[in-house]
């Protein structure tokens, strides 16, 4: 993943900067992801491994979403 992309991954996973997708899976990993952090804020570098498998298993979802957010 780029680091312009995994930046704006981040600010999504902590809420500064919001997005969503129109893949529903992707939509529900984001939110779990989201609750994730604030109970724990040190947990985003699991996060990040946690959505790239994710994205690796769905290269469509990845090719699409990847590319949204990286324009936000």
């Amino acid at each position: 993943m780029e680091a312009v992309v995994q930046e704006k991954i981040e600010l999504i996973l902590q809420r500064k900067l919001r997005y969503t997708s129109a893949n529903l899976a992707f939509n529900m990993l984001i939110s779990k992801m989201q609750k994730r952090l604030d109970s724990d804020p040190s947990c985003m570098k699991d996060c990040i491994a946690e959505l790239e498998s994710f994205l690796v298993k769905y290269p469509i979802v990845a090719k699409v979403d990847l590319a949204n957010i990286a324009a936000l």
